[in-house]
């Protein structure tokens, strides 16, 4: 970095590249330990199978030369699509961030060449660059010539891609904290997380999609389409059409230059004004709904909360998010006539939001202190921030839900009016006890957006919170369940509507129990948790520790301290673990008992029933056995024996207590 102050004004470009490349390379390589190393192990695989994939198209034999253009040509463009909007759903790249070189002496094109080059340090542009080097293959494919034009073309593509990546997030950086971006970020988030969960069920429609049957039809946008454009130069010089295929690379190279330009152009407004868009200006008058709350401690709170979940953009971004993976997850199974997951629209949207919204307090930050001074508030706040939850997510749920009444079947109909009250029940327990028990400090940093937190040093935290309340609302809602599986084994269909009641029972039952103990551990480590908020999460490693000290409170235990083999094996077993569980374990239970026609990618779907229930059942506990193993490898190693010095009170020194006294307490 000192490097930089330094240089001349003609040699900052080469030297800031040189530097910040150097720079990345170190920190990548330094962080890659625990949760960053077994995702960015789990990353590299899923990636790898989308590029391989994406390449192998080259390869493949079509009816026609332009149904083999327009399929390359439509990959091009969801891959470009992914790495524009990809910033927006992952909160960018967090390594070397602009906002960081503000009080360097460089110019804003010289550290926009320099991040640009630090930018191809990393995994994600080999993945890339292994996707379109399908277009290469096609190219060689078609003839010398097509094969000499296509290295450029693929070069100058993964060059826009990267480019794009960087400059998309910069110029919808202040969009973002506004109406329109909540929106735009929360569909796209959605539909991601839409896919992760029925995606699966549109594998058809994509197998039809790249045969290329539709290409001819779709001629003109293909080519039109900047992202269209390297495989235009390959396919002119196919036809000897040298001039098009000039005009096409040259194209590219414009567009690039542009781009570069324009995120220079947005990188010294930002270093220069500090921040890209104006402060939300917020009504100081009461709403009308105000008025109609009580005039007590709850329902002060109650109020608060309405206003931060309809104006705070971190609130609102994990609403909305929630909604879209509902009508998403419902939607994309269409595309190849799937109707099923329609009627469970709502209760994805539920047990979505429950997951996204479990770290409440730590949304609020040091401000949990307001609450604490005033004696006994604790359960009173508990029980306002469960009742705001409820109000806020509640009729959208139940609204999604009579949406796709119309097309719900009437024996589906008692599964889905009995699930939906227990994970809402569920999740609005869940919410205030996990976030007391373990928050990570979110703070809203002075012209940030919605997406920061996504790469903070605590997202990985959060992340392993929401996991956990996912699956405990699925389990939260098999006592109702239970009730409509009785009916329809008896076929009786009081029974069967009986789970409707019992959701509404145990939901009750869940938000008052889980609600209480929340209340209870705020009235108890009340300090503890504002101080974790105040000050964030700290990451000790063994190293690091004084001899026979224990971990201080608040901090992270030392999954940081695993090798990275270790950390590799985490994440594969944990991912192995999630898709052995849902999708081939408990997906495909329910699939091949209530519409065993759907295949898709489920394994046992193609066995015998006799067969496949059993195999499904043995998917699920294999999964357990690898998420099991997981949780077996990072939990840190405890000490053999208690002793004295492994007690440390809240400045870090050793508590004199006796270890029956800490253990009684």
């Amino acid at each position: 970095m000192a490097g930089l102050l330094t240089v001349p004004p003609a040699a900052g470009g080469r030297v800031a590249i040189t530097v910040l490349t150097g720079m990345r390379a170190t920190v990548l390589r330094r962080s890659m330990s625990g949760p960053r190393a077994a995702g960015l192990v789990v990353g590299t695989v899923c990636g790898g199978a989308g590029a391989v994939g994406t390449a192998l198209l080259g390869f493949a034999d079509y009816a026609t030369p332009e149904a083999g253009f327009g399929v390359l040509a439509l990959a091009q463009l969801l891959w470009s699509l992914g790495w524009a909007l990809g910033p927006l759903v992952t909160g960018g790249d967090s390594t070397l961030r602009p906002a960081w070189f503000a009080m360097v002496p460089m110019r804003p094109r010289s550290l926009a060449v320099g991040l640009l080059g630090a930018a191809f340090v990393g995994v994600t542009p080999v993945l890339a660059l292994v996707a379109f080097g399908g277009l290469l293959a096609y190219g060689v494919r078609q003839g010398p010539a097509a094969a000499v034009v296509a290295v450029p073309a693929v070069l100058l593509q993964l060059l826009v891609v990267v480019v794009l990546a960087k400059f998309t997030p910069q110029a919808l950086g202040g969009v973002l904290r506004f109406r329109l971006g909540w929106e735009l970020s929360a569909l796209l988030v959605g539909l991601v997380m839409a896919g992760l969960n029925s995606g699966w069920f549109a594998i058809g429609f994509l197998v039809r999609l790249g045969t290329g049957d539709w290409a001819a039809g779709a001629r003109t946008a293909v080519r039109v389409l900047p992202s269209g454009w390297a495989v235009v130069a390959v396919d002119a010089a196919r036809r000897s059409d040298w001039p098009t295929a000039a005009a096409a690379l040259g194209a590219l190279a414009a567009v690039c230059g542009l781009l570069l330009a324009a995120w220079a152009a947005l990188l010294s407004r930002q270093l220069v004004r500090g921040r890209t868009g104006r402060p939300h200006r917020s009504a100081a008058r009461p709403g009308a709904r105000n008025r109609l709350l009580p005039d007590t401690p709850a329902g002060a709170v109650l109020a608060k909360e309405l206003l931060l979940w309809r104006r705070d953009p971190r609130r609102a971004r994990f609403l909305r998010t929630a909604l879209w993976t509902g009508v998403f997850t419902g939607l994309l199974p269409l595309l190849d006539g799937f109707a099923q997951l329609l009627p469970w629209t709502g209760v994805v949207a539920a047990v979505f939001a429950g997951a996204f919204c479990v770290n409440l307090y730590g949304l609020d930050a040091g401000a949990l202190w307001l609450t604490l001074v005033v004696p006994g508030a604790e359960r009173a706040d508990v029980r306002a921030r469960q009742a705001a939850w409820l109000l806020v997510t509640t009729p959208v749920a139940v609204l999604l839900t009579l949406a796709a009444l119309p097309v719900t079947p009437g024996a589906v109909r008692p599964w889905v009016f009995a699930v939906l009250p227990a994970v809402l029940g569920a999740a609005a327990g869940l919410i205030p006890l996990l976030a007391v028990l373990g928050a990570a400090s979110s703070p809203d940093r002075p012209g940030g957006g919605p997406l920061d937190d996504l790469a903070d040093e605590s997202a990985e935290h959060v992340r392993a919170q929401g996991l956990a309340a996912f699956w405990l609302q699925l389990l939260a809602a098999l006592p109702a369940a239970g009730v409509v599986l009785a009916g329809t084994l008896l076929s009786s269909a009081p029974l069967r509507w009986a789970g409707v009641p019992a959701g509404l029972l145990t939901g009750a039952l869940y938000t008052w129990g889980l609600g209480r103990a929340a209340g209870r551990r705020l009235e108890a480590r009340g300090p503890e948790l504002l101080d974790v908020l105040r000050k964030g999460l700290r990451r000790t490693p063994e190293s690091a520790r004084p001899a026979g000290a224990a971990d201080t409170r608040g901090a992270v235990p030392a999954a940081a301290g695993l090798s990275r083999g270790r950390s590799a094996a985490v994440g594969l077993l944990t991912t192995g673990g999630i898709l052995l569980i849902a999708p081939q374990g408990l997906v495909a239970l329910a699939l091949s008992l209530f519409a065993p026609s759907v295949r898709s990618w489920f394994l046992v779907l193609y066995l015998p029933r006799a067969l496949g229930i059993p195999l499904a059942l043995a998917f699920a506990l294999l999964g357990a056995f690898c998420l099991r193993t997981a949780y077996r490898l990072n939990r840190p190693e405890q000490p053999d024996r208690l002793d004295r010095t492994d007690y440390t009170d809240r400045t870090g020194r050793p508590d004199r207590r006796a270890p029956s006294a800490e253990l009684g307490s």
